[in-house]
């Protein structure tokens, strides 16, 4: 069985057990992110739809679940964070490790498909401060290189 994460007209078909997977870990990173009181009310909003309405093979439409420019922004940080623990093995099962690509993939697909979202809804060139980015940063500045 499959279900698709979507937004508009673009769509990322995923096995349903991963679309599971993705969500317990969007949601331990984003609980470790959420920094405002605002923030924190996307996290509880996530999980109660995950507990009461989420079915295995059901769809994931990125805009219903998050309606907001800022809702979207707050979740594509957090969907690159996803990619970047799973790479440094930090979320998800260790033990294994023939899904961490595939995963890593699809968490930076849907954190794209925010990102696209966002900057044609609000016509800039957005792009979230995620970890990634903070190190990169710190090791540009290491090295004296303007970005």
């Amino acid at each position: 069985m499959a279900s698709d994460i979507s937004i508009g007209e673009q769509y990322l078909w995923v096995a349903n057990r991963r679309l599971s997977s993705l969500i317990a870990f969007v949601l331990e990173v984003a609980s470790d992110d959420a920094g405002t009181d605002e923030e924190k009310g996307y996290v509880a909003k996530l999980k109660k739809w995950d507990e009461t309405e989420h079915w295995p093979g059901c769809g994931f439409d990125l805009h219903e679940r998050f309606p907001t420019v800022d809702e979207k922004q707050f979740w594509s940080r957090c969907f690159f964070n996803v990619a970047r623990r799973i790479f440094r093995h930090e979320v998800g099962n260790q033990d294994i490790q023939f899904w961490q690509c595939g995963a890593i993939g699809d968490a930076y697909v849907t954190a794209r498909m925010l990102t696209s979202a966002i900057q044609k809804e609000t016509g800039t060139s957005w792009f979230p401060d995620t970890k990634d980015a903070a190190d990169a940063q710190e090791y540009y500045d290491r090295l004296n290189i303007q970005t």
